[in-house]
């Protein structure tokens, strides 16, 4: 039952994180900028070739190929867990980093580039140019809830 439900949250989790992708790909400028109903919260198109902060963005095949070896060995890790008895709350955060990793990988393999499209109206010029997407909150909720989990060994 658990397995059935992780599975269907991981597979939510990335279509939505995919779908979003599609519509600010289809309906977005690059660097477009939209408010939303949400305060201080935007909508952009920023295309990132690297990872987290443009980081190798000059190198996308190692960009491309570090991806794809991590989001596979992130997925072995995860049947590896999975086969375990207990352990729910670290299964759960997994699934949020697991549904981050094959987000971003998936647009890292075939678009060559991440869409990112998340922004915050920071008074900071530094912070309001950060933009992100739900892949990359899916990961920061999976590592909170895997490191909390380790803490209290669940």
């Amino acid at each position: 039952m658990l397995l059935m439900a992780a599975g269907g949250l991981l597979v939510v989790l990335v279509c939505v994180d995919m779908g979003i992708k599609q519509y600010i790909e289809e309906n977005f400028e690059e660097e477009e900028e939209r408010e939303t109903i949400l305060d201080k919260v935007l909508l952009r198109k920023v295309y990132n070739k690297g990872f987290c902060f443009n980081t190798l963005d000059k190198k996308p095949e190692l960009v491309r190929k570090t991806s794809g070896i991590l989001c596979a060995g992130l997925a072995i890790y995860d049947a590896w867990l999975f086969l375990k008895k207990g352990k729910w709350l670290r299964k759960f955060g997994m699934v949020f980093l697991a549904a981050g990793a094959i987000s971003n990988t998936y647009d890292r393999l075939i678009r060559g580039k991440v869409i990112d499209y998340i922004g915050i109206q920071w008074k900071n010029s530094r912070l309001r140019r950060l933009t992100a997407n739900l892949a990359d909150v899916y990961v920061v909720i999976g590592a909170a809830v895997t490191g909390v989990a380790k803490i209290f060994r669940r």
